[in-house]
Protein backbone atom coordinates (compact mmCIF):
# COMPACT_ATOMS: atom_id res chain seq x y z
CA UNK A 1 0.00 0.00 0.00
CA UNK A 2 1.52 3.67 -0.74
CA UNK A 3 2.16 6.19 1.54
CA UNK A 4 -0.55 8.65 -0.19
CA UNK A 5 -3.14 5.77 0.33
CA UNK A 6 -2.32 5.32 4.13
CA UNK A 7 -2.24 8.55 4.97
CA UNK A 8 -5.94 9.21 3.11
CA UNK A 9 -7.53 6.49 5.35
CA UNK A 10 -5.80 7.99 8.86
CA UNK A 11 -7.15 11.16 8.04
CA UNK A 12 -10.86 9.53 6.92
CA UNK A 13 -10.21 7.63 10.66
CA UNK A 14 -9.38 10.94 12.58
CA UNK A 15 -12.30 12.38 10.93
CA UNK A 16 -15.14 10.32 11.92
CA UNK A 17 -14.01 10.17 15.69
CA UNK A 18 -13.55 13.89 15.51
CA UNK A 19 -17.44 13.98 14.00
CA UNK A 20 -18.59 11.79 16.69
CA UNK A 21 -16.94 13.48 19.60
CA UNK A 22 -19.16 16.29 18.14
CA UNK A 23 -22.19 14.73 17.96
CA UNK A 24 -21.90 13.21 22.09
CA UNK A 25 -20.97 16.53 22.64
CA UNK A 26 -24.20 18.15 21.06
CA UNK A 27 -26.47 15.69 22.48
CA UNK A 28 -25.04 16.54 25.81
CA UNK A 29 -25.85 20.22 25.46
CA UNK A 30 -29.14 19.61 24.16
CA UNK A 31 -29.94 17.02 27.00
CA UNK A 32 -28.45 18.72 29.55
CA UNK A 33 -26.52 16.18 31.12
CA UNK A 34 -23.55 17.00 30.26
CA UNK A 35 -20.61 17.08 33.27
CA UNK A 36 -18.49 20.16 33.42
CA UNK A 37 -14.82 20.14 35.10
CA UNK A 38 -14.70 23.80 35.26
CA UNK A 39 -17.24 26.94 36.70
CA UNK A 40 -20.98 26.32 37.56
CA UNK A 41 -23.50 25.34 35.80
CA UNK A 42 -24.97 28.02 32.93
CA UNK A 43 -27.94 30.45 34.46
CA UNK A 44 -30.11 28.55 31.35
CA UNK A 45 -29.33 25.48 32.32
CA UNK A 46 -30.27 25.69 35.88
CA UNK A 47 -33.46 26.92 35.29
CA UNK A 48 -34.28 24.16 32.80
CA UNK A 49 -33.60 21.66 35.43
CA UNK A 50 -33.85 23.55 38.93
CA UNK A 51 -37.17 25.37 38.04
CA UNK A 52 -35.01 28.76 38.48
CA UNK A 53 -35.44 31.60 36.22
CA UNK A 54 -32.58 32.26 33.65
CA UNK A 55 -31.70 35.61 35.12
CA UNK A 56 -31.40 34.11 38.74
CA UNK A 57 -28.85 31.37 39.27
CA UNK A 58 -30.62 28.24 40.99
CA UNK A 59 -30.23 28.39 44.64
CA UNK A 60 -29.85 31.76 45.29
CA UNK A 61 -32.63 34.51 46.49
CA UNK A 62 -33.50 37.61 45.46
CA UNK A 63 -31.69 39.43 47.82
CA UNK A 64 -29.53 36.70 50.03
CA UNK A 65 -26.92 33.93 48.53
CA UNK A 66 -26.80 30.50 49.14
CA UNK A 67 -25.67 26.99 48.25
CA UNK A 68 -26.88 25.50 45.33
CA UNK A 69 -27.43 21.58 44.61
CA UNK A 70 -27.12 19.82 40.99
CA UNK A 71 -30.97 19.91 41.12
CA UNK A 72 -31.10 23.95 41.26
CA UNK A 73 -32.32 23.54 45.08
CA UNK A 74 -31.08 25.93 47.42
CA UNK A 75 -31.16 27.52 50.85
CA UNK A 76 -31.45 31.15 50.74
CA UNK A 77 -30.51 33.57 54.10
CA UNK A 78 -33.35 36.14 52.96
CA UNK A 79 -36.79 36.04 51.03
CA UNK A 80 -35.62 34.48 47.71
CA UNK A 81 -37.06 31.77 45.44
CA UNK A 82 -34.93 28.67 48.20
CA UNK A 83 -35.87 27.93 51.72
CA UNK A 84 -35.76 30.98 54.33
CA UNK A 85 -34.20 28.60 56.64
CA UNK A 86 -31.41 28.74 59.62
CA UNK A 87 -29.01 26.30 60.07
CA UNK A 88 -29.38 24.42 63.59
CA UNK A 89 -26.27 26.11 65.63
CA UNK A 90 -26.15 29.50 64.23
CA UNK A 91 -26.44 32.75 66.20
CA UNK A 92 -29.83 33.21 65.42
CA UNK A 93 -30.92 29.90 66.28
CA UNK A 94 -29.09 30.11 69.99
CA UNK A 95 -30.61 33.15 70.53
CA UNK A 96 -34.02 31.79 69.83
CA UNK A 97 -33.54 29.13 72.18
CA UNK A 98 -32.04 30.86 75.16
CA UNK A 99 -34.72 33.31 74.17
CA UNK A 100 -37.55 30.72 74.59
CA UNK A 101 -35.80 29.02 78.01
CA UNK A 102 -35.56 32.51 79.64
CA UNK A 103 -39.37 32.77 78.70
CA UNK A 104 -40.02 29.43 80.24
CA UNK A 105 -38.24 29.88 83.32
CA UNK A 106 -39.76 32.95 84.32
CA UNK A 107 -43.26 31.29 84.00
CA UNK A 108 -42.39 28.75 85.49
CA UNK A 109 -41.32 30.37 88.34
CA UNK A 110 -44.45 32.54 88.19
CA UNK A 111 -46.67 30.07 87.95
CA UNK A 112 -45.10 27.91 91.36
CA UNK A 113 -48.15 26.13 92.77
CA UNK A 114 -49.72 28.51 96.12
CA UNK A 115 -49.46 26.39 99.41
CA UNK A 116 -51.28 27.22 102.90
CA UNK A 117 -49.30 29.75 104.92
CA UNK A 118 -47.93 28.86 108.02
CA UNK A 119 -44.61 29.44 110.79
CA UNK A 120 -42.81 27.74 108.30
CA UNK A 121 -43.42 30.10 104.91
CA UNK A 122 -43.97 33.69 106.97
CA UNK A 123 -42.71 36.17 109.20
CA UNK A 124 -45.12 37.62 111.72
CA UNK A 125 -44.80 40.47 113.95
CA UNK A 126 -47.25 42.29 115.92
CA UNK A 127 -47.10 46.00 116.83
CA UNK A 128 -49.38 48.51 118.83
CA UNK A 129 -51.01 51.03 117.27
CA UNK A 130 -52.32 54.37 118.23
CA UNK A 131 -55.78 54.62 116.53
CA UNK A 132 -57.89 53.07 116.89
CA UNK A 133 -57.24 52.47 120.53
CA UNK A 134 -57.20 49.13 122.53
CA UNK A 135 -56.03 47.39 118.93
CA UNK A 136 -52.82 45.66 117.90
CA UNK A 137 -51.89 44.86 114.10
CA UNK A 138 -50.87 41.46 113.40
CA UNK A 139 -48.50 41.11 109.67
CA UNK A 140 -47.85 37.68 108.10
CA UNK A 141 -45.29 38.69 104.94
CA UNK A 142 -44.48 35.40 103.12
CA UNK A 143 -40.88 34.35 103.08
CA UNK A 144 -41.17 31.64 100.89
CA UNK A 145 -40.75 31.37 96.66
CA UNK A 146 -44.54 30.24 96.60
CA UNK A 147 -47.41 32.04 96.91
CA UNK A 148 -48.98 31.25 99.93
CA UNK A 149 -53.14 31.30 100.83
CA UNK A 150 -54.33 33.01 104.36
CA UNK A 151 -57.20 31.30 105.07
CA UNK A 152 -59.67 32.49 107.25
CA UNK A 153 -58.07 34.34 110.62
CA UNK A 154 -55.38 33.85 112.58
CA UNK A 155 -56.04 31.27 115.48
CA UNK A 156 -54.96 33.70 118.86
CA UNK A 157 -54.67 33.07 122.56
CA UNK A 158 -53.20 35.58 124.60
CA UNK A 159 -50.36 34.16 127.07
CA UNK A 160 -51.91 30.95 129.40
CA UNK A 161 -52.44 33.08 132.09
CA UNK A 162 -55.43 35.15 130.32
CA UNK A 163 -58.05 33.32 128.45
CA UNK A 164 -58.68 30.81 125.83
CA UNK A 165 -58.64 31.48 122.30
CA UNK A 166 -59.94 34.99 120.87
CA UNK A 167 -63.02 35.31 118.93
CA UNK A 168 -63.08 35.67 115.34
CA UNK A 169 -65.08 38.85 114.21
CA UNK A 170 -67.54 37.16 111.42
CA UNK A 171 -68.48 40.76 109.58
CA UNK A 172 -64.77 41.11 108.87
CA UNK A 173 -64.68 37.92 106.55
CA UNK A 174 -63.32 38.91 103.05
CA UNK A 175 -64.88 38.09 99.83
CA UNK A 176 -61.53 35.96 98.15
CA UNK A 177 -58.96 34.16 100.71
CA UNK A 178 -56.20 36.47 101.15
CA UNK A 179 -53.35 34.83 98.71
CA UNK A 180 -50.00 36.49 99.43
CA UNK A 181 -47.08 36.42 96.61
CA UNK A 182 -43.84 35.84 97.85
CA UNK A 183 -42.60 39.37 99.74
CA UNK A 184 -46.42 40.30 100.50
CA UNK A 185 -48.20 40.76 103.40
CA UNK A 186 -51.79 39.67 105.19
CA UNK A 187 -52.90 41.88 108.08
CA UNK A 188 -55.54 41.21 111.17
CA UNK A 189 -56.75 43.35 113.45
CA UNK A 190 -56.67 42.73 116.92
CA UNK A 191 -58.80 44.06 119.82
CA UNK A 192 -57.96 43.62 123.04
CA UNK A 193 -60.39 44.76 125.28
CA UNK A 194 -63.71 46.21 125.55
CA UNK A 195 -65.45 48.15 128.59
CA UNK A 196 -68.06 45.83 129.37
CA UNK A 197 -65.44 42.78 128.64
CA UNK A 198 -65.10 41.29 132.22
CA UNK A 199 -62.22 40.86 134.67
CA UNK A 200 -59.01 42.52 132.97
CA UNK A 201 -55.35 40.86 132.87
CA UNK A 202 -51.86 41.88 131.47
CA UNK A 203 -50.77 39.13 129.00
CA UNK A 204 -46.88 39.48 128.14
CA UNK A 205 -47.17 37.24 124.99
CA UNK A 206 -49.12 36.35 121.97
CA UNK A 207 -49.47 32.78 120.59
CA UNK A 208 -49.97 32.24 116.92
CA UNK A 209 -51.30 29.48 114.74
CA UNK A 210 -52.74 29.85 111.14
CA UNK A 211 -55.92 28.37 109.62
CA UNK A 212 -55.76 25.04 107.52
CA UNK A 213 -58.16 25.27 104.39
CA UNK A 214 -60.75 22.46 105.89
CA UNK A 215 -60.61 23.97 109.29
CA UNK A 216 -58.55 23.42 112.77
CA UNK A 217 -54.73 24.41 112.38
CA UNK A 218 -51.59 23.95 109.98
CA UNK A 219 -48.11 24.26 111.07
CA UNK A 220 -46.35 25.22 114.16
CA UNK A 221 -47.03 27.93 116.54
CA UNK A 222 -44.99 31.58 116.55
CA UNK A 223 -44.94 32.82 120.33
CA UNK A 224 -44.73 36.76 119.85
CA UNK A 225 -43.63 39.25 122.68
CA UNK A 226 -46.26 42.08 123.34
CA UNK A 227 -45.21 45.51 123.31
CA UNK A 228 -43.75 47.22 125.94
CA UNK A 229 -44.47 45.62 129.42
CA UNK A 230 -47.39 43.76 128.13
CA UNK A 231 -51.01 44.51 126.82
CA UNK A 232 -54.39 44.65 128.67
CA UNK A 233 -56.29 41.98 127.51
CA UNK A 234 -60.40 40.39 128.92
CA UNK A 235 -63.01 38.40 127.67
CA UNK A 236 -64.01 41.07 124.77
CA UNK A 237 -61.18 40.48 122.86
CA UNK A 238 -61.27 39.45 118.87
CA UNK A 239 -59.54 39.17 115.68
CA UNK A 240 -60.09 40.05 112.53
CA UNK A 241 -60.33 37.83 109.32
CA UNK A 242 -56.93 38.15 106.84
CA UNK A 243 -57.03 41.31 105.08
CA UNK A 244 -54.95 42.56 102.27
CA UNK A 245 -54.39 46.31 103.62
CA UNK A 246 -53.78 47.50 106.85
CA UNK A 247 -56.61 50.05 106.57
CA UNK A 248 -59.18 46.97 106.64
CA UNK A 249 -57.60 45.29 109.11
CA UNK A 250 -58.08 47.91 111.61
CA UNK A 251 -61.98 48.76 111.16
CA UNK A 252 -63.45 46.25 113.13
Amino acid sequence: MSAVTHRSRTRLVLTAASAALAALSLTACADGGGVQSEGPASSSAAGKQGGGTPQEPAGKGKSGSGSGNEGGNGVGKDNGDGINAVPAGSAADKDGTEEAAASGSRSGKAGRKPVTCSAANTEVTVTEVSRPINHLLLTATNTGTAPCFAYSAPLLRFDESAQSALAIVEDSKPQAVVTLAPGESAYAGILTWVPDGGHDLRSQRLDVLFAARNGGSTGSMVKLPLPGKGVTVNDGAAVTYWQTDVATALTW
